[in-house]
Order: structure tokens, then C-alpha cells, then sequence
């Protein structure tokens, strides 16, 4: 009986270990450029996926509102909206968020290197950019009464997922202000990442650059529900993904484990950036929908509490494997492998 106990636990121990494997050792980390460093081939390739994920239809079946691939990526931004900001899930939740482009865009066909936007490079004069180019970039700034994207590779394409907890198509769009982006500065990134600790860190990233980047350039008519229907979206965050980084790599032995915050918003609180609480945003965002909310997951899944721990599992609902917040704090660490150049 003892015997037979043992040997079933042994199998059930194997059948585990089989089911969650071992991350693997990162021995050649993809290199991620800043938009300007990056090979124009690379560049026109990034791009052209990015409009094939805007063009290619959903695939889960489940995502609310969701018509496209690129939808489904936007979706989860909305769905996870109240608990990957003014959280400390922001950080971690936002790089797993990238991690999951990387994944959708070698559906269409692109495994190059993914880029970032060192925005200290054109901080105060974001509209002159490279990022922009209306051949190698983004396009420009938006035009007319809705902000619509007129140049580039996004000109007359649509999000279906938005504004707020709302569905309705979209144009791509976004207003840039020049003068907002002079805080996107190296000064100000030094202050930003200056913190001895996370919570130090993430609150001057994320009030710092991180929004004020979001203002100048006002994605999707700067809802923060749903910003990352521009792809250009994920150039910010690349930037805000390397603030971190370089935050991190200051004390790697202690920052690789340091996290902290809550793991959703404080109904009083809400976004940080909007004095007010839930009810303040409600009012401009409206509220998650009964069919957002039955694909919205547990924030404590892995906590055991309302805090953060490195335990914290992170969900795409279904686009790739859920991943641990220990998984993703080391961008060399095998679950991730890259590094910014």
C-alpha cells in the first residue's frame, strides 16, 4: 500500500513537471533597437506585420467586440485595464503584453528584432521623429475632427476595440504635442529610474515619461482604456520596458525580486492620473461590460491577497501561455531573452 502511495505520487510529481517546463537558458538574447538604429528592411517589415495582424480575423472567439487579430491584442488591454495601472502589475504586465506582439506578429510572418523608441532622442520635437516617417515610420499626426492617421502604413485602417469598455470601430489615431514630449528627456528618464526602490521606480515611470508620453502623442484619442490600438502603442512601452530595465540592472541581485503594489486599482484611487476614484473614470470610460467582465481574470490568481508577489499570474486569455511575474522580471532569464542595443 506505502509503495503503490509513493509511486503514484512520483507520477503525479513527473506529470507536473512535464506540464510546466523549465524555462530555457538565454545564450543569444535578440537584440531590440531604438526605431532609429533599426535596418530600414526591419523597419518595413515590422510595419508590414503589423497591418497583417489589422487585417487578419480573431481567433479565440471569446475576446468582446473583437473582429481582427490586432482586436484581440487590443482587447486584452482593455480587459486587464483596472489592474495593470496605477497597480504593480504595470511593469511586469505590459512587458509580458509585448512578449505577446512578439508572438502574434510571427503569425504574420516577421521574427526580426523588436523595437523600442528611445524617445530622449527627439524628446521636445517628437513630430520631427523618424518614428513618424511616412515610409519607414508610423505615419504623422493625426488630421481632421477625429485625429485620424492620413499618412503611413496605418492610414485607414480600423480598431474595433473601444473607446473605454465600448466596441465600436475606429479609425487609427493620435494627436501629437510637441512641447508635452520635452519631459520624455534623458533628465527626466535619469529622475525617473533614480528610486532605490520598485515602488519608488514605478510610481516615477509610470507619473513620469510613461504618461507624459501618453499625452503627447494621444493614441487613440488618448484613452487610456484602450491606447494600444495605435501600434505605436508598443514603441512607447518598449521605451518604458527599458526604463525599468535600466532601473533593474542598477542592483540586479535585489530589483530581479523587488515588486510590490497592489494587483488592481483601488476603487478610490483609479488611474493616479485622474483625481477622482472609479466614478470620475466612469464617466469618461463608462464601466466593463457584463460580457468584459466574465473573461476578466482573478487579479489575486497567485497572490493569495490584494498585494503582488513574484507568484502573480499574468493571462492573454488564450494567445499564448500564462507567465508567473517571476517569469518575466529578467529579460535574460530563458522565459524572456533579449536585450536593448
Amino acid at each position: 500500500m506505502l509503495r503503490d502511495f509513493f509511486i503514484a505520487l512520483l507520477t503525479a510529481s513527473t506529470a507536473l513537471s512535464a506540464a510546466v517546463p523549465a524555462a530555457t537558458a538565454c545564450t543569444n538574447p535578440q537584440k531590440r533597437p531604438s526605431w532609429h538604429d533599426m535596418k530600414e528592411a526591419d523597419k518595413k517589415a515590422y510595419l508590414a506585420a503589423n497591418v497583417c495582424l489589422l487585417k487578419s480575423p480573431q481567433k479565440l472567439n471569446r475576446l468582446p467586440g473583437a473582429k481582427t487579430r490586432w482586436d484581440e491584442l487590443v482587447s486584452l488591454h482593455q480587459i486587464h485595464a483596472l489592474q495593470i495601472h496605477t497597480t504593480g502589475q504595470f511593469l511586469p504586465y505590459h512587458r509580458y503584453y509585448i512578449n505577446i506582439l512578439a508572438f502574434l506578429l510571427k503569425e504574420c510572418g516577421y521574427s526580426g528584432p523588436l523595437p523600442y523608441w528611445d524617445e530622449t532622442r527627439d524628446a521636445g520635437k517628437f513630430s520631427s521623429s523618424p518614428v513618424f516617417d511616412p515610409v519607414t515610420g508610423f505615419g504623422g499626426t493625426g488630421k481632421g475632427s477625429k485625429n485620424c492617421v492620413a499618412d503611413g502604413p496605418f492610414a485607414n485602417l480600423t480598431v474595433n476595440i473601444g473607446p473605454g469598455f465600448k466596441s465600436q470601430p475606429r479609425c487609427v489615431n493620435r494627436r501629437i504635442t510637441n512641447a508635452l514630449s520635452t519631459q520624455c528627456g534623458a533628465t527626466y528618464v535619469a529622475s525617473a529610474i533614480s528610486g532605490p526602490t520598485y515602488s519608488q521606480a514605478l510610481d516615477a515611470i509610470y507619473s513620469g515619461p510613461h504618461l507624459v508620453g501618453h499625452m503627447a502623442l494621444a493614441m487613440m484619442d488618448g484613452d487610456s482604456i484602450t491606447s494600444s490600438g495605435d501600434p505605436l502603442f508598443f514603441l512607447h512601452h518598449g521605451f518604458v520596458d527599458k526604463m525599468w530595465w535600466d532601473w533593474q540592472k542598477k542592483d540586479l541581485n535585489t530589483r530581479l525580486k523587488d515588486i510590490s503594489g497592489l494587483n488592481a486599482q483601488d476603487p478610490a484611487v483609479g488611474f493616479s492620473e485622474f483625481p477622482g476614484g472609479m466614478e470620475v473614470e466612469s464617466a469618461m470610460w463608462g464601466k466593463p461590460t457584463a460580457e468584459i467582465l466574465a473573461v476578466t481574470p482573478d487579479p489575486t490568481s497567485g497572490d493569495g491577497g490584494k498585494e503582488i508577489t513574484l507568484g502573480h499570474v499574468m493571462s492573454s486569455l488564450g494567445i499564448i501561455p500564462n507567465a508567473t511575474v517571476a517569469d518575466v522580471m529578467d529579460i535574460k532569464g530563458g522565459y524572456l531573452c533579449y536585450e536593448f542595443v
